[in-house]
């Protein structure tokens, strides 16, 4: 773990609802604001929150990239999955409808 400076660390209290308040500089430096999804991971016996990054943030990773393409793919891909899961469904419940008439 990095060294920290005195400046650098916050205390904050668990409710009995097991919620923190983050401290307003940390909320303004990482831009969290309310509703926003943070990531909780265990490492080496600390508790890290991370903001997740943004797909749109990457761009200047990869120049070509184009969001709204993959973004319709990834849509496309999970409507695909979703309609497998469901001939998967309709299959189980005729099976399962077949074992309980021979039964």
């Amino acid at each position: 773990m990095p060294e920290l400076e005195t400046e650098d660390i916050e205390t904050a209290t668990v409710s009995t609802k097991g919620q923190i308040i983050i401290p307003a500089r940390l909320r303004k430096k990482f831009g969290l604001q309310k509703g926003r999804k943070v990531i909780f991971m265990e490492e080496e016996g600390y508790i890290k929150m991370v903001p997740p990054a943004d797909l749109r943030s990457l761009c200047g990773s990869w120049p070509d990239l184009d969001i709204d393409k993959i973004t319709k793919e990834i849509i496309e891909e999970r409507e695909d999955d979703l309609g497998r899961e469901r001939l998967i469904e309709e299959a189980i419940k005729k099976s399962n409808s077949k074992n309980s008439k021979k039964k």
